[in-house]
């Protein structure tokens, strides 16, 4: 049940993300909301819940953006592999941890992107413009990605508390076949 939880979740910043923020001038410069999503996934959650997930949220993306196909895919699945080698080495408990893991994904996202467009477009690619955008996407990760992750990992609890109540009273009036 815990993949219902995760897929409201990614539609509902899909949503957020294509819609609402670029309307909005304050947050022009927000990164990859959903990246916080593979990130919370590669530190707390096991290989079976989150592999699902990330396709599906990497199949959706790549379906609503005009880049590559398979771009957002591959690159949430590197950053979900560097995600869970990162955390055998460190503690994903640290407030210190969360505040630059989130960061360092964004920036190892906008490098996957940044090679990506490089190479398919190298003769209209301005670098001078990259470097401010990237660094507000930072800031942005930095102020926002550790209380992205606290909240996920609260309604996480708050879902399993549920469903583990929910079932325990089914449990209690016998099995239907």
């Amino acid at each position: 049940m815990n993949y219902l939880l995760y897929i409201f979740l990614c539609l509902v910043l899909i949503l957020i993300q294509t819609t609402v923020i670029h309307t909005l001038p304050l947050f022009n410069g927000v990164y990859d909301i959903l990246a916080v999503i593979v990130i919370f996934l590669g530190l707390y959650r096991n290989l079976r819940e989150s592999i699902p997930v990330i396709l599906f949220i990497g199949f959706t993306m790549d379906n609503l953006y005009n880049g590559p196909f398979g771009l957002y895919l591959t690159v949430y699945l590197w950053l979900y592999a560097c995600i869970r080698w990162c955390s055998v080495y460190f503690n994903v408990r640290s407030i210190l941890f969360l505040a630059l893991i989130v960061p360092a994904g964004v920036l190892f996202e906008n490098i996957i992107f940044l090679g990506s467009f490089a190479m398919f477009n190298a003769d209209s690619f301005h670098y001078s413009d990259i470097y401010g955008v990237v660094a507000e996407q930072i800031i942005w990760a930095m102020i926002t990605g550790p209380a992205i992750l606290i909240l996920l990992n609260f309604s996480h609890s708050i879902w399993n508390r549920w469903f583990n109540l929910q079932t325990s009273e089914q449990k209690g009036h016998g099995r239907c076949f």
